[in-house]
Parts: structure tokens; C-alpha cells; sequence
């Protein structure tokens, strides 16, 4: 794919299915980005990802509407998929940070501004996250504080700063990317392990494995809370159901990029594990995982009613153990796949 040259300023970069009835109030907050007078560009981007409502039609009748302020194109992606709408996404834009805004996000007016402020401040950041805040619908149930978090709606870490080390990543909304350090793991042959959510698919997990591809590129992953956005959560997302499927997709992902993980904790040892019957040795930790949460469960009696936490956890631990022993079983080459990755990265460093 033929990569767009880079200038400087900001791309944002929106990857939106079937929004019809949301994208108006999410250009309509980037239609209010305070940017200080000849600091730096901004265009917006809107991909397509396959779409089967008037997505696109609505966009640019609302972009015509608002008398948009800056440059913007409507692009469309038939492979569903937001991974495939990412890079279609990242290879167009032309400028050097790239912020990926959700459908549903909504960027306070300084979003911009101090995202390229602290981009400037340090070369070395390959992303920056920021923090969500729950638009609900409707009132949201008494246990959605406890799981804000899987809806990109609260903290992504105990400290501000620098990241890197853990969880080292931030959630795709918001996220803003240094170009730079995508062209570097797309020239040294990076591909998604995993799709991301396409359709009413909940899985999702690209982001992350991003964020793990920069780390091991040499790059830092930062979080600022100065940085905020609301997230609009409609009333169909706040049931129990949808939680469980998220759990669920979230589970299989963080069992998929399992390689990435070990090979950033070896980052921090001077031995790196072997590799026979890898992940079977991750798939032990998930099974105490399980055991634990769900010990906790029986305890405190939950029985795996709405609301209760360690009980959805014990669901979630033992789909990673079912996951991690179907890869053993199966042979899967992730690992090794992982390494050669490294081992290009390193190349390219040379």
C-alpha cells in the first residue's frame, strides 16, 4: 500500500461503522478544536469500514453543514475489520500524528492542542491516550462504575506519565499515534493478529497489539489525563449481556497477543523463556486465575449474577485457559511470528 508523505500537523482519523444516527455529534466536536493560529495542520479522515447504512452520506451532508474547518475526505473500506480501516487510514493520512477518534467520541476542544504539545515534547512517544468519560444514554446500572474501564470510560493507569513498562498501552479512543513509528513496524512487516470488532463482533484487541508493536519498535507509551473525551454509550451497551461479550472477546484477544506481552516483559530480564509448550505455561496461570476468581465467587456467594464482578472474571480467566491450550494444541507459530517481527525491527535499526 502507497504511504502518504509526511507533513506537520495532525490527521484525525476516524474508522466508523454503520453511525449513521452518532457521527453528527462526534464532527460536530471536532468542528469546535481551539487550535492556536499557524501552530500546526489538522484534516480529518473518516473511513468507511463497510458500512451498510448511510454512514457516509450522513458524514458529508454534516461536514457541508458545519462549514467544516479543516480539510477532510470520506474514504471507504469493504474488508470489515477496524484494523483493515486503520491501515487504510494511517497510509492516507499526510500528517505526522495521528489521532484515532472513535464514532462515538467526543474530544474536548483542546484535545488537539495538547495532544501536539506533548507529541512535540518528546520524540520518543509512539502513543498517547488520554481519558474517556461515560455519555450514557440513560442512567447507567449501579455496577457500570465498576467496568467503565471496558467501555474506554475511566483511567487506563495508576499513574500519568510514561507507561511503557505496564499495562504499556492505551486504548485506541483518543489514541494518538506518532506516523513515524507506524511506518516503522509496517516496514518491518507488521500484521494484526486480530481484526478488531466488524459488525456485531465484540472482540477487539488491535489497539492494544499497536500500542505492544511500538514498544517493542523502541518506542514510549505515554498517558495524560489532561487529555479528555466523552464516550457516548448507548442504552443497548449498558446490559449485562453486552458486558459478558465483551469479557468474552476481551479474553480470546489478550490470549492471541499473549506473545507480544512475553516478549515486553523480557524487555526487563536478562533470560527470556523458552518456548516449548509456551502456552501451556501461560494457559497455568489463567486456570489459578480462574480457580481464584472463582473461589471468591462461592465465598461471597455471587453465583454469577448481574453486577458481580469476580464471578465474570472467573468466566473471563477460564475462556483465556480454553484459548491458550487450543494454541498449544494446535501448534499456532504466534511466537515465532513475534520474533521474526523483533528480529526485522532490529534490521531496520541497523
Amino acid at each position: 500500500m502507497k504511504i502518504a508523505p509526511q507533513e506537520r500537523g495532525i490527521t484525525v482519523l476516524i474508522c466508523t461503522y454503520n453511525s449513521a444516527a452518532r457521527i453528527t455529534e462526534t464532527l460536530q466536536a471536532l468542528a469546535q478544536q481551539k487550535i492556536p493560529a499557524a501552530t500546526f495542520g489538522v484534516e480529518v479522515i473518516l473511513v468507511d469500514n463497510a458500512s451498510s447504512d448511510a454512514t457516509s452520506q450522513v458524514a458529508a451532508t454534516t461536514f457541508e453543514q458545519l462549514n467544516f474547518p479543516f480539510p477532510y475526505q470520506i474514504l471507504y473500506e469493504g474488508k470489515s475489520g477496524k484494523s483493515n480501516a486503520l491501515e487504510l487510514g494511517f497510509a492516507t493520512a499526510r500528517y505526522e500524528y495521528v489521532c484515532i477518534v472513535d464514532d462515538d467520541n467526543w474530544l474536548q476542544e483542546n484535545y488537539l492542542a495538547l495532544a501536539w504539545e506533548v507529541m512535540e515534547q518528546d520524540p520518543q512517544i509512539g502513543a498517547l491516550g488520554g481519558i474517556g468519560r461515560p455519555e450514557c444514554e440513560i442512567q447507567p446500572p449501579s455496577w457500570f462504575k465498576d467496568f467503565a474501564a471496558i467501555y474506554a470510560a475511566d483511567k487506563q493507569a495508576t499513574h500519568q506519565g510514561d507507561i511503557t513498562a505496564g499495562p504499556s498501552y492505551v486504548y485506541g479512543a483518543g489514541c494518538v499515534v506518532r506516523k513515524e513509528a507506524w511506518e516503522k513496524i509496517y516496514k518491518a512487516g507488521f500484521k494484526s493478529m486480530l481484526t478488531g470488532r466488524h459488525g456485531d463482533k465484540l472482540s477487539s484487541g488491535e489497539d492494544n497489539e499497536m500500542c505492544y508493536a511500538f514498544v517493542l519498535a523502541g518506542y514510549k507509551i505515554w498517558y495524560d489525563e489532561r487529555l479528555r473525551f466523552q464516550h457516548f454509550i448507548p442504552a443497548k451497551r449498558l446490559t449485562w449481556d453486552y458486558v459478558e461479550r465483551i469479557f468474552a472477546g476481551n479474553a480470546e484477544s489478550e490470549a492471541a497477543l499473549r506473545p507480544y506481552i512475553d516478549y515486553i516483559a523480557a524487555l526487563h530480564r536478562s533470560t527470556q523463556a523458552q518456548k516449548s509448550f509456551i502456552w501451556l505455561r501461560n494457559a497455568k496461570y489463567s486456570l489459578q486465575y480462574t480457580l481464584s476468581f472463582l473461589g471468591k465467587t462461592l465465598r461471597n456467594r455471587e453465583f454469577f449474577r448481574e453486577g458481580e464482578t469476580s464471578a465474570i472474571r472467573a468466566g473471563y480467566y477460564w475462556q483465556q485457559f480454553k484459548a491458550l491450550v487450543k494454541k498449544e494444541v494446535s501448534g499456532d507459530k504466534s511466537y515465532d511470528e513475534v520474533q521474526a517481527f523483533i528480529g526485522r525491527l532490529r534490521a531496520l535499526d541497523k
